[in-house]
């Protein structure tokens, strides 16, 4: 995958940077095509690049030494990921694969930290970054922290239909990894919902049947 200015004008977090500087990035990037499933970064090893979503969709997640896996966000095109590790020297935070068929920007961290040295416009563009990043995080641990795991299932399930791939069939496992808790819990939830007549399976797949139900659960009044 080559990569060009005009390419890499196209993409969100760099969308409000000037030419000259979407030059000096170019010069540095690598593009790398994806297949679904294919790993991008291991939590845990040294950081080696940031990375710039170009195509598709990415996921970041975690696992504890349990065995227990927690999803972090999914990033799409214009997003990046592994910044925090390339500033502060750290491993990698999370373990990324490709969802979807995707497609990478891959910037070395050295030249990423030179660029934002030499160029105000991306610093401000990291930090505006990083700081959505910070508040959707807060917003995930008062979640885990604060509401049950039907209030959070609820939450989940609301808005599975606004993610890039309404049609998947989401497994017990993978919804557990999306809430913070585990498989038998979603399955004894899932059976709950649909005994209050919010929800019914339909060919492998969980539809809605009474949205104010499962918004009033969403709101914690259960």
């Amino acid at each position: 995958m080559s990569t060009t200015v005009q390419s890499l004008s196209k993409l969100s977090f760099l969308s409000g940077l000037g030419e000259e500087v979407l030059g000096d990035l170019a010069v540095h990037v690598h593009g790398r095509d994806l297949a679904p499933g294919q790993v991008i970064v291991l939590e845990g090893e040294p950081c080696e690049s940031v990375y710039l979503v170009a195509r598709g969709l990415v996921r970041l997640r975690r696992l504890s030494q349990e065995g227990r896996e927690q999803i972090l966000s999914y990033i799409g095109a214009g997003g990046s990921f592994n910044v925090v590790s390339a500033l502060d020297g750290g491993a990698s935070l999370a373990t990324v694969d490709a969802v979807s068929d995707a497609a990478v920007y891959a910037v070395p961290c050295e030249h990423f930290r030179r660029l934002i040295r030499e160029h105000p416009e991306i610093a401000v563009a990291v930090s505006e970054q990083l700081a959505a990043e910070v508040r959707r995080l807060s917003d995930l641990v008062e979640s885990l922290a604060l509401y049950t795991v039907g209030t959070r299932l609820a939450r989940f399930l609301l808005s599975a239909g606004e993610m890039e791939r309404p049609a998947r069939r989401w497994t017990q496992q993978e919804i557990a990894a999306h809430i913070g808790t585990v498989r038998e819990m979603v399955g004894r939830t899932l059976r709950t919902f649909i005994d209050e007549g919010w929800i019914r399976r339909q060919r492998g797949r969980l539809v809605i049947i009474d949205r104010e139900g499962l918004m009033r659960v969403a709101g914690g009044i259960e």
